[in-house]
Formats: C-alpha cells, structure tokens, sequence
C-alpha cells in the first residue's frame, strides 16, 4: 500500500473515534488534564458504562491513558495538544456558510469554557 494512502486511512480511523460528540467533549474535558471516570460521567452527565465505552474507543486508538488509585480509573491524553488541535478546528464552525446564528454563538462560548479550563491546569 503506498504511503500516503496508508496514512490517509490511519487517519480517517482516528478521526473516526474522535468524530462522536461524546468523545469529542471527553478529549476536551482531558485537556485540562487527568480526570476520573466518575469526574469525567458528573462533568458530561452521561452514564458511567457509557462513558467507559467511549474511553475505551479513544484508548483503542492510543488517544488516552489511564492508571488506576484503589477503585478510581484516572484518565489523560497521552497528546495534550490534541485539546488545543481541536479547540483550533472550531475555527471551521465559526467561519460556516450557516444561517443559524445558534452556531457562532455555541461555538464562542464553548471555546470560552474549554480555553479557561486550559488555563487553570
């Protein structure tokens, strides 16, 4: 398989993993660093089994790590950068062809929310 096209499907899979806006929100909650499981389900209020499955879909990729302290599954992107590449893309959104005001607005105060957490780790 030539080079480029290899690539190009490793990357089309990683971006696969990334594209569910569950993982999406998790990968940006991580960027301002390590995270329990049971932090990581009361900040996306969504289900612990849920939210183990969706690490376990971004650590099949080599996204995130984890270690364990006693019962708690501590969890950390083993690329910070990978937060501030996704916090750059939104740059896509904000330029958007789309008539809906909502997408602008969402988008600013996402970045807002995700660059003060950055700051404080």
């Amino acid at each position: 398989m030539p080079a480029r096209k290899l690539v190009a499907q490793l990357m089309a899979e990683v971006l696969s993993v990334i594209a569910h806006p569950e993982r999406y929100r998790l990968i940006e909650e991580l960027s301002s660093g390590e995270k329990s499981v049971d932090d990581l389900v009361q900040i996306l209020m969504v289900s612990q089994p849920a939210v183990s499955q969706h690490l376990s879909a971004l650590r099949s990729k080599g996204l995130v790590s984890y270690h364990r302290k006693g019962r708690y599954v501590f969890y950390s992107l083993r690329h910070p950068w990978i937060g501030a590449w996704l916090l750059d893309g939104l740059k896509l959104l904000e330029n958007s062809n789309s008539d809906s005001v909502d997408i602008p607005n969402a988008v600013k105060s996402a970045r807002k929310l995700w660059k003060r957490r950055s700051a404080k780790s």
